[in-house]
């Protein structure tokens, strides 16, 4: 209550009394449009919910956020399995890096330079003050622009999906976007020249390639205006500082990052090439970084071979080999392993699933639902983990619980229909006591409204289709255009 309170006297003291309610109508419009962007995209955009990897991005996000000042949103941090060099942030405080831009950043203060402008961009509502000014089409149209971000095949429309091959902020919101979050590094401890250091170095190879340009300057183009200002900001001793190489952290989460986006010719030969000119001290790193690479590429043989030898070089590779070998087959263990690393991080949802579906092909299946249900709380937006968890409540006669997570993968799956059926069943067999009930309505509410905009938009695409047909469906030919006289 005293957030809100301190949020609504904020508004009040830069505004007029009759400003604030159309202020914070339209903040409450942004969440609405990031809640319905992250889920309509969820089924759509893949991304990576590695406990370590997500809770490193989160990390450096939460630590930045806490510099901003009151919010009227919760930010969210996610990681996109995309090798492209990207970052966007949604209204609402939905925030994605692209597994690529993680893979180039040298250092955490790169990162964290990158993230700050896109949570300026965020905290200073730029999107709705771009679509105030003419700029952008209206709130129906932003979902629109936004999803085609991710798949120009969800643009809700052919005006969203023109718009979002050319959405970029103005160069005053880039501008504060960069002054900005050049103050949320600051004051949150990272090196402030930091995002100047990357997006120079991106620029550089965007020149030697012009034809590779980062997906990131197509809403971020970095001009020679826009590389002034932030010298200006910086000051030329911070603008040419030196970058320092990235903590044991940084380099695990590289490694996990480019396990899951990168090919493997774009990734292990430069990971072979460390381990083969490691010295002595550099070598058990390096063993462990080439392990950790191949267990989230799914290389599970060279994984086990490299991680063993990191092992008795003295490093602590428990929750790979754990993972490792559990997808190899070999339980025991992986049991051993996954249970020392649990007990080290207990909020670990990839290590509690492991062991859930461990204990579901020994049997287990109240052992699996408890570990199951744990890590889907703990990061719930993993279509596979749900499914496991129906599985096993359902097997241990919890019906109704096992049709609500069934029809949460189905919602998570785009599948809204599928959804609706499975909460009936699970409406009709949970106790009147039961709190999912209360989620359920909800969610079916949002369902319907989207079945019903699903319809509209296919009534719609068919109608254009009629109309594009002449007298028993023969496409009608487009009429000749008239020859001007005099000419040839």
């Amino acid at each position: 209550m005293r957030r809100i309170l301190a949020i609504v006297l904020a508004a009040l003291m830069v505004a007029p009394p009759g400003v604030v309610p159309r202020a914070l109508a339209q903040v409450a419009e942004e969440k609405k449009l990031g809640d319905e962007f992250l889920a309509k995209a969820l089924p759509h955009m893949p991304l990576i919910h590695d406990y370590e990897l997500a809770g490193f991005v989160r990390e450096v996000g939460a630590r930045l956020v806490k510099t901003v000042g009151p919010q009227p949103f919760d930010y969210e941090f996610f990681v996109v399995r995309d090798n492209e060099i990207n970052a966007f942030a949604v209204p609402g405080g939905k925030l994605f890096v692209n597994a690529g831009l993680i893979a180039r950043a040298d250092n955490e203060d790169q990162l964290a330079g990158v993230m700050g402008h896109e949570i300026a961009h965020a905290a200073a509502h730029h999107v709705v003050r771009q679509q105030q000014k003419g700029a952008a089409a209206g709130y129906a149209s932003l979902l629109g622009i936004f999803l085609a971000i991710i798949n120009p095949a969800l643009a809700l429309g052919a005006l969203a999906a023109g718009q979002a091959a050319q959405l970029r902020y103005q160069r005053d919101f880039e501008r504060e976007a960069d002054y900005l979050g050049i103050g949320y590094a600051r004051s949150a401890g990272y090196d402030p020249s930091a995002i100047a250091q990357i997006l120079k170095k991106l620029y550089a190879e965007q020149q030697l390639n012009p034809t590779q340009m980062p997906a990131y300057f197509m809403s971020h183009p970095l001009t020679g205006e826009r590389l002034t200002n932030l010298e200006a900001v910086l000051g030329k001793t911070e603008w040419s500082s030196k970058a320092p190489a990235g903590s044991d952290r940084m380099h695990r989460a590289q490694a996990i990052a480019r396990g899951y986006a990168q090919t493997r010719e774009q990734c292990v030969p430069e990971y072979e090439r460390a381990l083969a000119n490691a010295t002595p001290a550099q070598r058990p790193e390096a063993l462990e970084l080439l392990g950790v690479l191949m267990t989230h590429g799914e290389d599970y043989e060279l994984a086990d071979q490299y991680l063993r030898d990191a092992e008795t070089a003295g490093r602590n590779v428990d929750r790979e080999l754990g993972r490792t070998e559990f997808r190899r087959g070999h339980l025991e263990e992986a049991k051993v392993r996954l249970g020392r690393a649990l007990a080290k991080t207990p909020d670990d949802w990839d290590v509690l699933a492991d062991l859930g579906n461990i204990d579901y092909q020994e049997g287990r299946y109240a052992d699996a639902a408890t570990k199951l249900d744990r890590s889907v709380h703990l990061e719930a937006y993993r279509a596979e983990v749900v499914q496991s968890l129906s599985r096993a409540l359902a097997k241990t006669g919890k019906e109704g619980a096992a049709y609500y997570w069934q029809g949460r993968f189905s919602q998570m799956q785009g599948d809204p229909s599928q959804a609706m059926v499975h909460f009936r069943h699970s409406m009709e067999l949970l106790p009147e006591t039961d709190p999912l009930r209360e989620d359920i309505v909800k969610r079916s509410k949002d369902l319907g409204e989207e079945i019903k905009e699903e319809r509209a938009e296919k009534e719609q695409q068919q109608q254009e289709q009629r109309s594009r047909r002449g007298p028993g469906g023969i496409p009608q030919m487009p009429m000749p255009m008239p020859r001007s006289g005099g000419g040839r």
